[in-house]
């Protein structure tokens, strides 16, 4: 590696490494406050908490690298300029291409390291995401005690629960019958309007608060004797160490956690499946023409016998013809599945070949540009990005949906942003005014 690659590699990795950490920190700060109220509500461990920001940085990084890069390009090429080293260059017969090879040769190794990230480490990272996620939905109260509605809940920490309304949204709970059966004797009953459960401890200790009601209780050594009180609040403490909250296992995984050769054997299985139906299609066709056949040669002299076969062949065609249908959605829905696998196969190259495409572009814009400072190529950066994840996005919707074919839709952000860029580049490597391009300066 010549002096001159190695000081433009330098020039640009403190931009990125500074780009790179900025917006991880935005977008886990974005991830952190939407899992707050998950977190406050469920009463997890800092531990756990961690542990599922941390695997929802895999994400973040797939996301950052290639924004990272066209932080760094153009803030190291806004510096060349606005210093006057790429005019030096140019007057000692250095031409602008070769400032940017080593770049690109640089951002083509990362690429290269971050297909190798989305496709061993992100879908693993997703998963395990997802199943904390999972495992949270069901340590929630009310979404626990949703699916419990109107049904006793038995064995929970002593106690005998029934609610008869869940409110989900406010995590409120209405019409609650509680028998504690941890006293000898009869049970005690405690019967309450409304009342709030919140769970600790991971979910091993769960609190009651009880508002508006009335409690009854029999004594034990007396069965003839009872005691009948109202209480505005009660508070009951629940422990209950079995059921705390635990990471299970799940083996079930979506697209988004799968690597590619998992992905391509869905995609080989979903294919065999429609040829499937396509020959149970051409079987049914097969087996109407036969009937049809049968009802043209049926003998018109008996009428009473040509009715019974005329009625038979009826039933029997629209038999046919559901299962023709059936077979039709089963040949779009496995399509649909193929869509959504060849989607994410071509996003976890797509996204990494961003890198080369923003270097791209952001050499020559950089070189434009000709200013020092992070703060206009962080918000050129983040306007580019951001056009390009729209793009992103509604290729990945209309592949989705059946429209484009997933390829297209995935790549065509980069084909576009790779035209924009040979197009500065252009520009640059030849003197041309950005104020009048096509015409030549001077």
């Amino acid at each position: 590696m010549s002096a001159l690659s190695r000081y433009l590699l330098k020039e640009h990795t403190w931009p990125f490494v500074l780009g790179f950490l900025l917006i991880v920190f935005v977008l886990l700060i974005d991830v952190a406050l939407q899992f707050m109220d998950r977190m406050l509500s469920k009463g997890l461990s800092m531990a756990m908490a961690m542990q599922l920001l941390l695997f929802n940085l895999a994400w973040i990084i797939a996301l950052a690298v290639p924004m990272a890069v066209l932080i760094a390009v153009l803030m190291a090429f806004a510096r060349l300029a606005a210093d006057g080293e790429i005019l030096a260059a140019k007057a000692c017969g250095i031409g602008f291409f070769s400032l940017l090879r080593p770049v690109l040769l640089a951002a083509a190794i990362l690429s290269f390291i971050m297909i190798i990230f989305n496709d061993s480490v992100l879908p693993d990272w997703n998963h395990r995401a997802r199943t904390i996620s999972s495992s949270l939905q069901r340590t929630k109260a009310a979404l626990v005690l949703k699916q419990k509605e109107g049904i006793f809940v038995r064995a929970l920490g002593g106690y005998n629960l029934l609610i008869r309304q869940v409110d989900e949204e406010t995590n409120t709970l209405s019409g609650i019958t509680l028998y504690d059966v941890l006293r000898p004797g009869p049970p005690v009953a405690l019967h309450a309007q409304r009342g709030e459960l919140q769970l600790f401890d991971n979910g091993s200790y769960a609190r009651l608060n009880l508002e508006n009601g009335y409690y009854h209780r029999i004594e034990h050594a007396d069965r003839e004797r009872s005691m009948l009180g109202r209480f505005t609040s009660q508070v009951l403490h629940i422990k209950d160490p079995q059921r705390a909250f635990e990471r299970r296992q799940s083996t079930y995984r979506s697209d988004r956690e799968m690597d590619i050769a998992s992905m391509r054997e869905h995609v080989q299985k979903k294919r065999a499946e429609q040829e499937e139906a396509r020959l149970d299609i051409d079987t049914t066709i097969q087996e109407m023409l036969v009937i049809l056949k049968q009802s043209d040669r049926t003998d018109s002299a008996d009428a009473h016998a040509m009715d019974s076969i005329v009625t038979n062949s009826f039933d029997q065609l629209a038999l046919i013809r559901e299962k023709v249908r059936k077979s039709v959605r089963l040949i779009d829905s496995r399509q649909a599945q193929i869509d959504e696998f060849q989607v994410e196969i071509h996003k976890k190259f797509s996204i990494p070949a961003a890198c080369m495409i923003f270097a791209l572009i952001g050499a020559p814009l950089g070189a434009i540009i000709r200013r020092r400072g992070a703060a206009v190529s962080v918000g050129t950066s983040l306007a580019f990005f951001w056009i390009y994840w729209m793009f992103l996005i509604g290729g990945e919707e209309l592949a989705d949906r059946g429209f484009i074919a997933p390829a297209l839709a995935m790549w065509s952000p980069n084909i576009a942003f790779l035209c924009i860029g040979l197009f500065l580049l252009y520009g640059v490597t030849h003197d041309r005014s950005w104020k009048n391009w096509p015409l030549k300066k001077g």
